[in-house]
């Protein structure tokens, strides 16, 4: 009987430690499956793609490239910064809070970021992307990656800014859907 016991505790103990941490979790390649608006309208995506990538125990970097569907050639990347703390995943505070929000199911491997628009209509827009096979094939989605990626390790924007680790991580968290992190 105490070896079975001794056995269920290791196995246990094993299982707890392989669990996958919620970073490792939401790290990878997402592309757009749909981009929609409430109401209806030209504000969204006709392409874009998101790029997750662990900066270090706590941190990641989250990229994007996309292709705005009334104005395909402009400038259309981002980037932002999470940091996991007590217990959830937190977008950086600068620029994040009050106009959108992310959520992630890790089972789907689905992640949903939702847009408040600053128009007099109160606008909405629900982009969900889906796992991708790696980086994007379109040129201008890769150079917009790129660019992406050169910007938040700029030496002037980390100047002006500081780095990812001396930043606010407080108002604004990824909802992880159907899951406990």
């Amino acid at each position: 009987m105490k070896m079975k016991l001794a056995a269920l505790a290791f196995l246990a103990s094993c299982t707890a430690a392989s669990a996958q941490s919620p970073i490792a979790a939401i790290e990878g390649e997402y592309k757009l499956t749909s981009s929609t608006a409430v109401p209806a309208s030209k504000w969204g995506f006709t392409k874009a793609h998101i790029s997750i990538r662990k900066l270090d125990e706590q941190h990641v970097v989250i990229l994007l490239s996309c292709e705005w569907k009334d104005e395909p050639k402009a400038k259309c990347d981002n980037y932002y910064f999470a940091k996991w703390r007590d217990d959830s995943l937190y977008l950086q505070d600068m620029n994040t809070d009050g106009f959108f929000r992310m959520y992630f199911d890790p089972a789907a491997r689905i992640f949903t970021v939702i847009w408040r628009g600053s128009d007099r209509k109160g606008s909405i827009r629900r982009d969900v992307y889906g796992p991708a096979n790696g980086a994007p094939e379109d040129a201008a989605l890769i150079r917009r990656l790129k660019r992406a990626e050169k910007s938040y390790v700029d030496p002037d924007n980390v100047r002006a800014f500081g780095t990812h680790d001396k930043w606010t991580y407080d108002a604004n968290r990824i909802e992880f859907q159907n899951s406990t992190p």
